[in-house]
């Protein structure tokens, strides 16, 4: 993932959840902050990357939550797809999980250099902002909020896509943590 291109600053801006359509990754708070984020970034461009079998029911919630919303043209569930494929078009990925160990979508993304926004489950916090006594110190890669805080995830993803330094210099200090901590090199 390392070699993998970052998406284009002049794209639209682009964010992406990664994992299944189950209950347990709160893809409906994800599908929420999009809603909230639209009206801000009307070109935003909104994925749900993975399968949608485990939970029928709970994928047809999803897909009548970004239908009430008016997210049609917005939003996309892509199903299964191979993830480095798709990283080169991501700006920011988002995790909105209830609960978590350690995600290995923050680490894939993070080895690319795309920023991430995550609830704070998990190792989630400690992936992205270090351990305590981090030496040396990464920086922030990316953005905890709350469980359930569609606005303050909303918030957090409009910093990062609309401030393209900062967006950088994130995903830069995860690609740094992932490498120093998370590989075999």
């Amino acid at each position: 993932f390392a070699s993998l291109p970052r998406a284009a600053d002049d794209a639209a801006p682009t964010v992406a959840l990664i994992g299944r359509v189950v209950p347990i990754k709160d893809v409906k708070t994800f599908i929420t902050a999009i809603g909230i984020l639209r009206r801000r970034l009307p070109d935003l461009r909104a994925l749900v990357m993975g399968p949608t079998d485990e939970d029928p029911e709970y994928y047809q919630q999803c897909r009548a939550l970004s239908t009430q919303l008016g997210l049609e043209t917005c939003l996309e569930f892509t199903g299964n797809v191979s993830i480095a494929e798709w990283l080169p078009r991501i700006h920011v990925v988002a995790l909105t999980s209830l609960s978590e160990a350690q995600p290995l979508v923050l680490l894939e993304a993070g080895a690319a250099g795309v920023p991430c926004v995550t609830t704070n489950v998990g190792s989630c916090a400690e992936i992205l902002l270090g351990r305590p006594g981090e030496q040396p110190h990464h920086g922030a890669g990316g953005i905890v909020t709350g469980l359930v805080a569609p606005a303050e995830i909303a918030e957090a993803l409009r910093t990062l896509l609309t401030d393209h330094a900062k967006r950088a210099a994130f995903g830069e200090s995860l690609r740094a943590r992932v490498k120093a901590d998370y590989s075999n090199q």
